[in-house]
């Protein structure tokens, strides 16, 4: 993680306003994995817990990952097989043999809202594909994240999730075979509903039987944040979860990133089409305008919808806090805090 050019201390996220932090690498791809089974989770977890207190120093509270996947993308173990003898809770006892003050919960690192569902795509990984193993692998991921849950809450830590959307339109997300947020959500402290707005150019929506695919506009925005605002409660239904969104924006944010490299990271516009092959000045200033105004209608939906920001966000930013302070000097021009 940095700031422009050098590396970002925990006194630079606490002067932007953050009171807590997410230590993760993606899903887990970017952490060691021993094998599955509690003991490798319960070694990878303490190795990784020591590294944390080792390097991430200063005053601030932190949820440290859990992670799902490999290098490769394949499970570090199988849900259904139960969270009891698993590498996750192999994991989490050996975050938790290393005392922390500061940590303050786990973050559940799997984003898919399609998991807890039969079109989870950790079924493919996994090699279920009759109906029937669906649903028994379904009811079972339930239980293990119920499991895990009260494991964690039972050593007085929170858990926490952040699930992706991705193109998807709110009426996919109103189905229970497309969507598990509203399944599993209740097992969760806090529950950060990526909007994906700022990646996705398109909007798949089920109408009438029939998958459509129309403009992600900044209507479909506002209907996503609605839903999270209004539906979501109600089918989580647990006064004890929070629910809110994740603000998105990325280094494409950034002339000085997008000059050099002639690419964006996430954003969903490609570069090279509208900029190349000559990448001018004026083309990636205008580019990294755009950019930003998609990046600041997440606060402006919240506000058609809420009247106001949410109180708790979570913060993308890929690895550069330059982008925050980028959005931060955007937002202030039209009145508003970014953070």
């Amino acid at each position: 993680m940095t700031v422009g050019s050098r590396k970002a201390t925990v006194e630079d996220f606490r002067e932007r306003g953050f009171d807590r932090i997410v230590i993760l690498s993606g899903e887990g791809r970017g952490i060691k994995y021993s094998g599955s089974g509690y003991g490798n989770g319960y070694m990878d977890g303490l190795h990784f817990a020591h590294w944390v207190l080792s390097n991430i120093l200063g005053d601030v509270k932190y949820y440290i990952t859990i992670p799902f996947s490999d290098k490769n993308g394949n499970l570090r173990d199988n849900p259904a097989n139960g969270f009891d003898g698993s590498y996750w809770r192999g994991w989490i006892d050996g975050v938790l043999n290393v005392y922390d003050s500061r940590r303050i919960g786990f973050y559940w690192s799997y984003e898919s809202y399609l998991q807890a569902t039969i079109n989870d795509p950790a079924l493919g990984v996994l090699g279920v594909t009759n109906n029937n193993p669906k649903e028994q692998y379904k009811e079972a991921y339930v239980q293990f994240i119920e499991d895990m849950s009260n494991y964690t809450h039972n050593h007085g830590q929170e858990l926490i999730w952040i699930p992706a959307t991705g193109d998807r339109g709110v009426t996919y997300l109103r189905k229970d075979s497309f969507d598990g947020i509203p399944t599993i959500g209740s097992y969760f402290d806090y529950v950060f509903v990526q909007p994906n707005y700022y990646q996705n150019s398109i909007c798949i929506e089920y109408i009438n039987g029939y998958k459509q695919t129309l403009p992600y506009s900044y209507e479909k925005l506002v209907e996503k944040i609605r839903w999270v605002y209004e539906e979501l409660p109600r089918n989580i239904n647990n006064p004890n979860t929070t629910i809110s969104i994740e603000m998105e924006a990325d280094r494409s944010i950034l002339y000085e990133y997008i000059s050099k490299t002639h690419r964006e990271e996430n954003f969903r516009e490609s570069l090279i089409e509208k900029c190349g092959p000559r990448f001018t000045r004026e083309c990636l200033l205008r580019y990294t305008y755009e950019a930003k105004e998609i990046a600041f209608q997440y606060i402006t939906g919240q506000k058609d919808v809420l009247g106001k920001k949410y109180e708790d966000l979570a913060y993308y930013f890929s690895v550069d806090l330059g982008a925050i302070d980028e959005m931060e000097g955007f937002s202030r021009r039209f009145g508003d805090k970014y953070v």
